[in-house]
């Protein structure tokens, strides 16, 4: 699903970063936090609780369902009404248009979120993978088409808003789940102790994930948004791609072993091992490749995203394993310690703003890092307190692989002294990176290498067995 869907994305966004300007991709920015904010209410922290609750029933899932749409209506009025505001905040007259468009995702998409959190809760991924994947390029190849034509920032629109409708509409087609005409307050209480603190973590989460997009779209140019923008999807592409991989499947697989903690930390540590073996390196890349990757694929006029995406892919490897961690918190039910760990987030997010918003776009990424850096570590004191493990267990793990992905940061910057060419430097950083990370694994005799070479080998049998 990621891999499909992902690069779908990801290439949809090369053709049409290169087809758009960069206020075009600032002024979509600009309601990112809008966007995020209705996505939080409408998925309510309800659905995690349905995964989450063993003896979940036809009446649970129904009355979370209706409970989404009223939620989604009404924030969506909300928005509607405020659109002149928001165009005002940002002196951007054409947001009021953009925004009562592109937020009626919020009610489209709470017509099919339960029936993803249903087969997520059977462990069914084969179909939301097909949805997922139809959506993306269905969607894209439209918002590339009305690219070409000249449409501008309605090009970003019209995919953000098909995707969710494609999606939704798929979902009921393939899904066997159909709401029942009932909605009972009982089973919305006995979820509501543990979704309500979801849902108000998933909002804090939300809005200070995204507020760098609101403060930056009001003191600088949409263009400058733009680029900031860009870099930040970069970064998080693969990040994300790995999280929501790893989630969908660990949470609801740890939630039936929530009380077994020996078999819980077992999974974890084979869990960060993995994803540090894949995160680091792929951060490292982005590094030393941001110069030749962005002139290449992006062109000229984005180069300005060079020194926001070097800066970012230092720190948000960090993500991976901070959100795993919160996962557990929830698992073992603790979503009031989850909910205490993203106000201490959002505190030192508030924090690290007022303290460097007057020196630049640069400054807050860096004030960002820090934040996120702390964040990590206190996050990891609650989970000890949860569960039996330590920051150090963590940091034990990561370690090798960090080793590793530094040693490539070095080769990386030696290389980019000796070669002039960016074809030739972006080529020659890829292949010898990745030799030297392998071989530095080999050499600290890392198990995960073996088990990927296992891997690689098994389905290397399946494929010419089924041949």
């Amino acid at each position: 699903d990621n891999v499909g869907r992902t690069g779908g994305q990801f290439v949809i966004g090369i053709i049409l970063t290169r087809l758009l300007n960069p206020s075009d991709f600032g002024l979509v920015g600009m309601l990112t936090i809008f966007i995020v904010i209705g996505q939080s209410l409408t998925n309510s922290g309800f659905g995690q609780a349905l995964i989450q609750k063993k003896d979940a029933d036809k009446i649970d899932f129904s009355t979370v369902f209706y409970f989404n749409i009223v939620i989604s209506v009404l924030f969506y009025v909300l928005i509607f009404v405020s659109s002149p505001l928001i165009a005002r905040f940002y002196h951007e007259p054409q947001l009021v248009l953009l925004t009562k468009v592109i937020c009626l995702t919020f009610i489209i998409n709470a017509f099919g979120l339960i029936h993803i959190v249903y087969l997520e809760k059977i462990l069914d991924f084969k179909a939301p993978s097909i949805i997922g994947v139809i959506s993306v390029f269905a969607s894209g190849t439209i918002s590339i088409f009305l690219a070409i034509k000249g449409y501008g920032v309605w090009a970003l629109v019209v995919h953000t808003v098909l995707r969710s409708a494609i999606t939704t509409i798929l979902l009921w087609i393939v899904s066997k789940w159909r709401p029942m005409l009932v909605f009972n307050k009982k089973a919305l209480a006995s979820l509501f102790s543990f979704g309500s603190k979801i849902l108000l973590a998933g909002l804090l989460e939300s809005i200070f994930n995204n507020i760098y997009y609101l403060i930056i779209g009001r003191l600088f140019h949409a263009k400058s948004l733009g680029y900031y923008t860009r870099a930040s999807q970069f970064t998080q592409l693969p990040i994300s791609t790995l999280t929501v991989i790893v989630q969908k499947v660990t949470f609801p697989v740890f939630s039936t072993i929530q009380n077994d903690d020996e078999e819980i930390i077992i999974g974890y540590t084979k869990i960060i091992r993995g994803l540090s073996a894949i995160a680091l390196p792929l951060m490292v890349f982005i590094f030393i490749t941001a110069h030749p990757l962005i002139n290449i694929v992006f062109g000229d006029k984005w180069m300005l995203v060079v020194p926001y995406l070097k800066l970012m892919s230092l720190y948000v490897w960090i993500y991976v394993i901070y959100t795993i961690n919160n996962q557990l918190l929830n698992v073992k039910g603790r979503s009031d310690y989850y909910l205490h760990v993203q106000i201490i987030d959002k505190v030192l997010i508030i924090i690290s703003i007022i303290l460097t918003y007057r020196y630049g776009i640069m400054a807050m990424i860096y004030g960002h890092m820090v934040a996120t850096i702390l964040t990590f570590i206190i996050g990891s004191f609650y989970l000890n307190k949860v569960i039996r493990i330590t920051l150090l267990h963590q940091l034990k793990n990561i370690f090798p692989f960090f080793i590793s992905a530094l040693i490539m940061l070095a080769l990386g910057v030696i290389l980019s002294r000796l070669i002039t060419s960016n074809i030739q430097y972006l080529l020659g950083s890829i292949f010898v990176g990745s030799a030297v990370y392998i071989l530095s694994l080999w050499l600290l005799k890392v198990n995960e290498l073996q088990i990927g070479v296992n891997m690689i080998k098994e389905a290397k049998r399946k494929y010419f067995k089924n041949d």
